[in-house]
């Protein structure tokens, strides 16, 4: 959709941000009151029976349902509507452009596999952190809280159950957080401040904040740095969306692969990697941003030409 310069179609940045923000608070409650009110009428129970039937693993399907669509309405709602008040054709507005390359999504599948080996170093350092009892106890509860909620979702007995749970947990996830993230809050903040670092910083902080985990925070931060520079590069949503799909997935799939040793699944969920691998895992990546950057500029100048 085209929209003409100075309407109400074409908000200035900072009253995008304020738009975006607004619509985060309203959608996420919406989102919760919309899942959890299904949840309610499929399983005939109370509002007050959701949180502890829908964590029972018979009830992973419901859990993986109500987690999609609330996240869908959550994310989904305040990125259209930033795309929609930006001039210009809403799709592109959203970051669904082309991939220019073939060679930009190989670069992005090993900057996955490079940014979970620098995940699991940041776990490592993060347990490192001296803190006081009192917040160790309050971050272990948050951890376990997260666990349970994940396992949860994740109760898998058939080739068929992993299919759904990479659609419920992972795909659908990878989408609309990337389009909130990259998509909606990255660009409005680089429209503002023509400072695409700055945005990027301000953008993983606020996307590993909103995961509520202490012992994460690194890892995720770090991750939605590295996801912040695949989409200033390559100027698509579609690469960032394959980097968080594969680092989602992988997740998954580990656990599917032992879901009948729970001596392996606490150690899945619990594993980190030497500090030292980390700062290999920063070289790598650093050397494959430089060859996507490099090879997305040359990609633009073509097509310019």
């Amino acid at each position: 959709m085209e929209t003409a310069q100075g309407s109400l179609f074409n908000m200035t940045p900072p009253m995008r941000l304020v738009l975006f923000l607004g619509l985060t608070g309203i959608s996420m409650i919406l989102g919760a009151l919309i899942s959890f009110s299904l949840v309610a009428a499929m399983l005939h129970i109370g509002f007050n029976d959701i949180q502890k039937i829908i964590l029972e693993p018979a009830y992973a399907s419901t859990a993986q349902f109500a987690n999609a669509l609330a996240s869908i309405i959550a994310f989904g709602l305040p990125s259209l509507a930033v795309a929609f008040f930006t001039k210009g054709k809403l799709a592109e507005n959203m970051g669904f452009t082309p991939i220019k390359q073939v060679h930009q999504i190989s670069l992005v599948v090993f900057l996955a596999l490079a940014g979970l080996i620098l995940s699991g170093a940041l776990g490592s350092l993060t347990e490192k952190i001296p803190t006081t009892i009192s917040f160790k106890n309050w971050a272990d509860g948050l951890e376990a809280q997260y666990k349970k909620a994940l396992l949860s979702m994740t109760q898998m007995h058939s080739f068929i159950d992993l299919l759904v749970a990479l659609l419920a947990v992972a795909i659908v996830p990878a989408i609309v957080e990337e389009l909130y993230f990259r998509g909606a809050l990255q660009k409005t903040l680089t429209d503002w401040t023509s400072k695409p670092f700055i945005s990027i910083l301000v953008t993983a902080l606020f996307f590993s904040a909103i995961h509520f985990s202490y012992f994460g925070f690194l890892s995720r931060m770090a991750l939605g740095i590295l996801l912040g520079f695949i989409y200033e590069f390559t100027k698509t949503i579609w690469l960032p969306i394959l980097l968080h799909f594969i680092n989602n997935g992988i997740a998954i799939v580990t656990l599917y692969v032992v879901k009948n040793n729970p001596a392996s699944i606490e150690k899945t969920l619990d594993e980190n990697l030497p500090i030292y691998w980390g700062l290999i895992a920063l070289v790598i990546i650093y050397i494959l941003l430089i060859n996507l950057k490099k090879i997305s500029n040359h990609a633009g100048l073509e097509k310019s030409i």
